[in-house]
């Protein structure tokens, strides 16, 4: 009995194949390839930045001058900034907040709007959180040119 139900059941799968209808799709594969130059600019550094303890929570900018834009009364010192880049062409730039970490990982976040009218410029903003925590705070974005 199990011959006959082993050669029925192979005969059925056979038939149920030789019967079977064919399938098929066309398919396009493409990719377009964009190599990218580099250019060159320095670490964007914000200097020394003292704040009173206990802070409150400010935006601190930096305007494209190397200026502070604004001051509050728990910013006791700024020693300055740095920055500079080298773009052979007009940046349009897409950064969103860049969160800065600390040794002990605490954050800060910046906030940077680049552009280009007649020169490059920027505009980086630090949101100083209340009671920010002191530390050598870093983190790192990337600025792309598109044509």
């Amino acid at each position: 009995m199990r011959k006959y139900f082993l050669l029925s059941a192979v005969a059925l799968l056979a038939a149920t194949s030789a019967n079977a209808g064919t399938d098929y799709a066309e398919v396009t594969a493409k990719a377009t390839i964009q190599v990218a130059s580099k250019f060159t600019c320095s670490d964007l550094d914000f200097g020394t930045l003292v704040f009173k303890q206990g802070n409150e929570a400010f935006n601190y900018g930096i305007d494209g001058y190397f200026s502070a834009t604004n001051t509050h009364k728990d910013l006791i010192s700024a020693s300055g900034i740095s920055f500079s880049c080298e773009m052979p062409k007009n940046p349009q730039v897409e950064v969103a907040d860049i969160t800065l970490k600390n040794e002990n990982s605490d954050e800060l976040t910046l906030n940077l709007m680049l552009g280009m009218t007649n020169e490059f410029y920027y505009e980086p903003q630090l949101k100083i959180p209340a009671n920010v925590q002191p530390g050598t705070y870093t983190g790192t974005f990337t600025i792309t040119i598109v044509n």
